[in-house]
């Protein structure tokens, strides 16, 4: 299958798991939702490792990434599920439009990778659609969208989210390099499992009496959030980091249209603007490949 469409899946998968955890969120903490994401991805994975035959012979430079991204991962994720939580889904997920920029020199330092004038090009027409994503605060000042960072929690920890993204999607790619799409995601995220588990049982997190929604959300959840990351390490082994990473980033338009329909978010209209310059970005990218 194409990079381009395994990553416009991924968007659609991974906005869609961000709109399901914001609901989850109304009534559950964050160690809950992240422990139930986790929960559904291991069996899928086992199975398609079992199926594959997957070699578990791993080098000792594999370790040494896994060991580098857990604690990097783990931050990140509970910072993410954070922001969800306090603040309006409109105003936290396009931050993570800044991870293309990251990862443009995290790809270069970790993977020796480089990007043409054209895909630069695409990468920086994605960026600044996120900068539109924000545009409506302009009219206070240009820099007042860069301020609203500040201004709004959940803001501030996307930002740091996209940041530690751009480091942890490069040395993803590199881990996905010495194992392979499927071996790689099982082990990774069975570790990563074994430690949230213990997190979430201090901070009384973990139960199974839950209402019929929520069990319905919990279920859904799971089964999105392992199409996501299925999507995404299939289409990362395909194609440069920088590239992938813009593409995915159309998840902020799917998430403009949750905010929009199911969370009643309004005054969003920037946002949908900001979304045509990232699409423009994407057909650009599209283009160089």
């Amino acid at each position: 299958m194409n990079w381009l469409v395994l990553a416009c899946a991924c968007a659609f998968s991974t906005a869609t798991a961000a709109a399901i955890s914001k609901l989850l969120l109304r009534t559950r903490n964050e160690f809950f939702v992240g422990w139930v994401r986790f929960l559904f991805v291991l069996p899928f994975f086992a199975f398609m490792v079992w199926a594959q035959r997957a070699e578990f012979c791993l080098s000792v430079a594999f370790w040494k990434t896994i060991a580098v991204m857990l604690p990097l991962e783990l931050a990140a994720f509970l910072l993410y599920l954070n922001a969800l939580k306090v603040s309006p889904l409109s105003l936290t997920f396009p931050f993570l439009g800044l991870t293309p920029v990251f990862t443009i020199i995290t790809a270069f330092l970790f993977l020796n990778e480089t990007i043409s004038l054209p895909g630069a090009a695409g990468v920086a027409l994605v960026t600044i659609g996120a900068y539109v994503l924000n545009a409506d605060t302009a009219k206070y000042g240009f820099w007042e969208p860069l301020k609203r960072i500040y201004k709004e929690k959940g803001s501030r920890f996307m930002v740091l989210v996209a940041l530690i993204f751009g480091v942890t999607s490069a040395l993803g790619k590199r881990a996905l390099l010495l194992s392979d799409p499927f071996l790689f995601p099982f082990i990774y995220y069975s570790i990563f499992f074994a430690i949230l588990t213990p997190i979430a049982l201090v901070k009384k997190s973990i139960t199974f009496r839950l209402n019929k929604k929520e069990a319905f959300l919990c279920i859904v959840l799971g089964l999105i959030f392992s199409a996501a990351i299925y999507f995404h390490f299939a289409a990362l082994s395909m194609v440069k980091v920088p590239y992938f990473m813009s593409v995915k980033r159309l998840s902020l338009v799917i998430s403009m249209i949750y905010a929009y329909t199911v969370f009643k978010e309004r005054q969003i209209g920037w946002r949908f603007l900001g979304s045509l310059v990232i699409t423009g970005g994407v057909i650009l990218l599209a283009l160089t490949e």
